[in-house]
């Protein structure tokens, strides 16, 4: 240790028990720290965290009620309170596979086993220090986001550190797939694997073919990546989108439901299992998966009125297609879930504005008067306040008018969300498909089925026996895009074939008015406007 000049560095340990913090504090002592901080909850380490620059964090992995070290990890590096040449290191005496799977997939500098020795203390302090140094340059530019110098520097530590080759070789591909030079990337890996096999290199290829959308490919590649290793969890994620983009929901809920199982502390992937099972109608699942994920958001950073707000109208979504013994376990966790968003967010504007449309939606014998009274004033304000809705409730709100038909207060709402969340792509995109379906999952599945029934006879030109299911289809959903252009299409080549007719132009103008609601960034917008302007010409 006399290479180290350990006196002037700084350390933080973080145990929920005095006398571990005490032996590990001793430790550091005894190898050369002389300023060594001690935190035994999350909150505590936070702000020690904010208040001073460390040089090692030491952090078990339990620490009791709240946070537990890899939420603290996680967010600190979200909120940028550790600098990157901060070293965190996880300590913990949980030996089960999940855990240790889990606590490595949140990245820690290194992952350290209760009981440890002063010697084996002492040689991974060494190894920690040496390895930040080498790295620190390349961790900077990865934080700046300069994938060309990430790429500089990752290459020079690949070819000038042997022991850090993997982890170089690893960031110097992120960095040309950053840049989207995906043929270098290509090249690159095709090199490495040469050498030797290494499932993080196979993996990137497929993640690159996923990326260029061969997705059949990188599905193929991906499951034989898993079938080497169960352990690589990143090679799930990438398999899991190629089978969504595909439309194979129910196998990318498969796989989804088995990486959950070896490593069941994502928030991201139970996210993406509660929309998956959605899609499936697997309502029940998709509940548990977001009550999993309001337990794991408990006092951390993840944990907002959003996803109570989520949780209680996820449930009340199934309560519609569950039998009575099930709705009522269904009414108890919603009353249930209420109390605890109340409590956690008890003088929250979106909680308030959210209690008050469930209490319009589950109104039983209330004159009709009162509850538009009630809705009117909702609906005031909203409009007033968008600035600040989160997108959850902006989303709850909208479809609560829809249901109540109430299609030009819900229509008004989303343009003016729409405005608000400008800078959201992907709400803007659900708002938009709200707006196009305002139906529920089950009956926007049956539609689809129909249109796709359609289709297939309109791409045989049997035009007559698509237009039967296009409105089969249009009674389910009677708003959609899609279905509302290919009914009017298939009636278009019909007229050309038997010739203009006045009552079948004028249900086509009906009917294709009802998409008035389409932006022109929608991206149904440029047939909607040339099929318009065919049916007015007749």
């Amino acid at each position: 240790m006399e290479s180290l000049d350990l006196k002037h560095k700084k350390a933080l340990v973080v145990d929920d028990f005095a006398n571990v913090r005490q032996s590990i504090t001793a430790m550091l002592e005894d190898l050369g720290f002389v300023t060594v901080h001690e935190a035994s909850d999350g909150d505590s380490a936070t702000k020690l965290v904010r208040e001073s620059k460390y040089d090692l964090v030491l952090c078990d992995f339990n620490l009791g009620l709240g946070r537990d070290g890899m939420r603290l990890l996680e967010e600190w590096r979200r909120l940028k309170l550790m600098p990157e040449d901060t070293i965190f290191v996880l300590i913990t005496g949980e030996t089960s596979r999940s855990v240790v799977i889990s606590a490595i997939e949140f990245q820690p500098d290194d992952y350290l086993a209760k009981p440890f020795t002063l010697d084996v203390l002492s040689v991974r302090l060494g190894r920690w220090f040496e390895r930040r140094k080498v790295l620190l340059p390349m961790l900077v530019s990865i934080d700046k986001k300069d994938w060309k110098a990430v790429a500089n520097t990752a290459k020079s530590i690949d070819e000038s550190y042997p022991r850090y080759r993997s982890t170089a070789q690893k960031h110097y591909v992120e960095a040309l797939i950053r840049q989207k030079k995906m043929a270098e990337a290509e090249t690159f890996l095709f090199d490495v694997l040469e050498k030797r096999y290494q499932c993080w290199a196979q993996t990137a290829l497929h993640r690159i073919e996923l990326l260029q959308k061969k997705l059949e490919t990188a599905e193929i590649g991906l499951k034989a990546v898993l079938e080497l290793d169960p352990n690589e969890l990143i090679a799930y994620d990438y398999l899991v989108d190629s089978l969504v983009q595909q439309e194979k929901d129910e196998e990318a809920q498969t796989w989804l439901e088995e990486v959950i199982s070896r490593a069941p502390r994502s928030i991201d992937r139970q996210l993406k299992l509660v929309k998956v099972a959605q899609t499936n109608l697997n309502f029940r699942r998709a509940n548990q998966a977001q009550k999993d994920i309001l337990n794991l958001a408990t006092d951390t950073m993840h944990e907002s009125v959003g996803l109570f707000q989520n949780y209680i109208k996820n449930l009340k979504d199934e309560a519609l297609s569950s039998d009575n013994t099930r709705k009522r376990d269904i009414e108890k966790e919603i009353v249930f879930t209420a109390k605890r968003m109340q409590q956690s967010f008890a003088a929250d504007f979106n909680a308030e504005l959210f209690t008050r449309g469930v209490e319009i939606q589950d109104a039983k014998d209330v004159p009709a008067i009162k509850t538009t009274q009630d809705l009117d004033e909702l609906y005031n304000d909203i409009i007033n306040a968008v600035d600040r809705l989160i997108p959850e409730t902006a989303l709850f709100m909208a479809e609560l008018y829809y249901g109540q038909e109430r299609f030009n207060d819900a229509d008004e709402m989303v343009r003016a969300f729409k405005s608000g969340f400008s800078d959201q792509p992907e709400f803007i995109k659900t708002l938009d498909d709200l707006q196009a379906e305002p139906i529920s999952l089950i009956l926007r599945s049956e539609a689809k089925v129909l249109n796709g029934q359609g289709m297939e006879l309109y791409d045989q030109e049997k035009y007559p026996e698509s237009v039967r299911f296009f409105e089969k289809a249009l009674k389910v959903s009677p708003r959609h895009p899609g279905i509302v252009l290919n009914f009017v299409q298939a009636h278009l080549h019909m007229m050309e074939a038997r010739g203009k007719n006045d009552q079948t132009t004028a249900m086509c103008l009906e009917t294709i008015s009802r998409l008035f609601y389409l932006s022109e960034e929608h991206y149904q917008y440029p047939r909607y406007k040339k099929l318009l302007d065919n049916v007015e010409k007749l």
